[in-house]
């Protein structure tokens, strides 16, 4: 896919880089192939996206609409709600309960004479609120379909699930990955060596999303051709040095010492990120056994939880360490 990147200059990239047809979608063949027949004329049911997050769920969701209707009716017969924002039973009521009784209007270019409704994180919803949406979609079922979209299927009221085609999105493989961001890297005039890339896609842990915003955050310094200075902020956010010194080191080193390889790491790594690599560390040296892996797992989970949510990142890291003294002791 050839990308254009004179166009939508002020967009992020993940937007800027969004796939604008179902050809553009990636290892996603099945829901790709229904999509296609219904581009043809043929009937679309209610559909459910599932899958990790990254894979292209929303993206192949848009494209067809995109695909479906032209620019003058989109808006018209297309709603897209983000479901984890708006997760109440008012927003079933007033907004999509709304839209599914708008009349059609007439257009010649129509294939499926249908509005859509994308509902993205929709295992967020309460579940009042799934149960209304469900009596939607039985009442509006001859002018709307749903596409409802969710990292978690198990989360959904089986009376929604029963209703919808499920498709599973797969983890896109790494050549796939690779492939996406070089055409990004080369849309955007600088050019990244396959390590380089390797180690974006690593630290993104497979969500290509998460990969691409990654990429667009770098750029300014990766776009530097001074070799070293690229290799020092690469490898700078995840220092694997130090995180090996930690593991060998921490249940022998007393408590200034900690103190002191906690300022460390908050000068030279992200805090989630050294904890989740430490963690996986310790798992491949065998250093979390049967014993304490779940009090290292709540452990990892607790501190990790507290530093996304804002609390102090020195205090917290301290907190881990500590405890994982006392754990491996």
């Amino acid at each position: 896919m050839e990308i254009d990147s004179t166009k939508n200059k002020g967009l992020t990239w993940t937007e800027k880089y969004r796939p604008k047809t179902l050809d553009d979608i990636a290892h996603q063949e099945e829901v790709v192939t229904m999509l296609k027949g219904a581009l043809k004329g043929r009937d679309l049911p209610h559909l459910l996206f599932y899958g990790p997050p990254g894979t292209g769920k929303t993206s192949t969701a848009l494209a067809f609409c995109h695909q479906l209707f032209n620019k003058n009716i989109f808006h018209d017969r297309v709603l897209d709600l983000n479901a984890s924002d708006e997760r109440g039973i008012s927003v079933v009521r007033q907004k999509v309960q709304a839209f599914s009784k708008k009349t059609l209007g007439s257009s010649k270019e129509d294939v499926l004479k249908l509005k859509i409704i994308i509902l993205d994180e929709v295992d967020a919803m309460t579940r009042e609120a799934q149960s209304a949406m469900r009596r939607v979609i039985e009442d509006y079922s001859k002018t709307t379909r749903f596409i409802l979209i969710c990292n978690y299927v198990s989360r959904l009221i089986p009376p929604v699930v029963s209703r919808c085609a499920k498709f599973r999105f797969k983890s896109l493989p790494r050549e796939i990955q690779l492939q996406r961001l070089r055409s990004i890297c080369e849309a955007e005039s600088f050019l990244m060596r396959k390590g380089e890339l390797e180690l974006v896609m690593k630290y993104s842990e497979g969500d290509l999303r998460r990969a691409v915003c990654m990429l667009q955050s770098l750029a300014p310094i990766l776009k530097n051709e001074n070799i070293t200075s690229r290799d020092c902020y690469l490898n700078g956010s995840s220092d694997e040095t130090l995180i090996s010194n930690v593991c060998d080191s921490i249940s022998v080193s007393d408590v200034p010492q900690i103190i002191e390889i906690t300022k460390s790491i908050t000068k030279s790594c992200s805090g989630v990120s050294f904890i989740r690599r430490c963690f996986q560390k310790m798992l491949d040296d065998d250093i979390i056994n049967d014993e304490n892996i779940a009090i290292m797992g709540k452990l990892v989970a607790t501190c990790e939880k507290r530093i996304l949510d804002g609390c102090d990142l020195e205090n917290n890291l301290l907190d881990f360490l500590l405890t994982l003294r006392e754990t491996l002791h």
